[in-house]
């Protein structure tokens, strides 16, 4: 116990070492030569009432820095006419820009489906690049530039980036601002580095228009929510490669309640359990275990401080915090904007020790989520199951 006691601080800071160090590595790469002719992009936004700031995320749009033409596609549900006013505000707002807001009818209920919105887009969208935007996400003004470049280096079929979380307002928003912004990075990016990435990042991604075609598009989607994780797969049976870049966007993910945070947070494992992991290989399936060992280290030393009580134990729990909340600062000085505000630092002890056990808990269970206020089952095959709530 004395020995286990010392060796888990000294695992967790070679596990910290060897993460920033390939995090500082993966952002030094310089990025792919410009194309000599930049492809025109249609962009696609699924835009669905919440609670976020969508008013600002999609102006964003506006002022995207890119030397071609660039077609802007917000696709509403038919009944939400308060969302459709907030669209044609933004639109009108700059009078010279190339944005239509189109209207998907669901298929049942009130809200279309991601896929459904998507489907409804794609008959109209002229570019040669197609980019996948969620309403929620701000991009920089570079980010289609960073997208494109990585789109033209020969074999790679989709091109995804890195989220940062900037809700605040309330603690359930800060934990999952916190979640996000302090395993993303420090997860994502070491993985890339050992295998090539098997899923995509569905807040933002980009493919060609050919490529997009010859992998079937979005046909037989219908009924999935898994798009990211189900394009990914054709892409590589395509014989082509998804490619982590280094485009770090923001996204507003505002959460007033406990009970919405646990939701997205079980949303967010499920999902993965149900329709990726019985798609991976054996090898991916223990890369992806190894390279996530070390974030059970932390809570495994609050455990021998409660069982040993112990200062060697105190010791060794203090210094597996220091290391994450080092670790964190840096990030977030560095890539994230410094933009955690003092007042919920306090907070990253609850994600060092207590989120990975969370994240445990949130991928057992029956397959069953909570997604815009819709109860779902999620099969093996990634088909959704709308069901009702008592049923749940």
């Amino acid at each position: 116990m004395q020995l286990l006691t010392w060796l888990v601080p000294l695992l967790y800071a070679i596990d910290r070492a060897l993460r920033l160090a390939t995090i500082s590595r993966f952002f030094r790469r310089p990025l792919p030569p410009a194309p000599s002719v930049w492809p025109s992009i249609t962009v696609i936004v699924p835009v669905t009432r919440s609670p976020n700031d969508l008013r600002t995320a999609l102006a964003v749009h506006a002022g995207l820095d890119y030397p071609a033409p660039v077609q802007h596609l917000f696709v509403c549900d038919l009944g939400d006419s308060a969302t459709q006013a907030l669209v044609r505000d933004v639109i009108a707002a700059q009078p010279d820009w190339n944005a239509r807001m189109l209207l998907a009818r669901p298929a049942a209920g009130a809200i279309a489906t991601k896929i459904t919105k998507l489907q409804t887009a794609l008959p109209i969208a002229q570019g040669a690049i197609f980019c996948f935007v969620d309403d929620d996400v701000c991009l920089p003004a570079d980010a289609l530039q960073i997208l494109v470049r990585y789109l033209q280096v020969p074999g790679v079929g989709a091109v995804f980036g890195l989220a940062r979380y900037t809700a605040w307002e309330t603690p359930w928003s800060s934990l999952m601002s916190l979640f996000v912004n302090a395993w993303a990075l420090p997860s994502y990016v070491p993985l890339s580095y050992l295998m090539e990435p098997y899923t995509i990042t569905g807040h933002c991604f980009a493919l060609r228009r050919d490529h997009f075609a010859a992998i079937g598009g979005l046909s037989g989607m219908a009924q999935r929510v898994d798009d990211d994780h189900e394009l990914a797969r054709r892409v590589r049976a395509h014989g082509l490669r998804c490619v982590q870049t280094p485009l770090i966007y923001a996204i507003e993910n505002r959460l007033a309640t406990a009970q919405a945070h646990h939701a997205q947070f079980r949303r967010w494992f499920i999902l993965p359990r149900q329709t990726m992991l019985p798609q991976l290989t054996r090898r991916e399936r223990a890369l992806t275990a190894l390279a996530s060992v070390g974030n059970l280290l932390p809570p495994l030393t609050l455990i021998l401080a409660l069982v040993r009580r112990r200062r060697s134990s105190l010791t060794a729990l203090a210094s597996c915090l220091l290391l994450f909340f080092g670790s964190y600062a840096w990030l977030d000085r560095r890539y994230l904007g410094g933009g955690t505000p003092a007042r919920r630092w306090p907070l990253l002890l609850i994600t060092a020790l207590l989120t990975p056990l969370q994240m445990i808990a949130a991928s057992m269970g029956e397959p069953v989520i909570l997604w815009r206020g819709q109860w779902l089952r999620i099969r093996r095959d990634g088909i959704v199951e709308r069901i009702t709530e008592g049923d749940a």
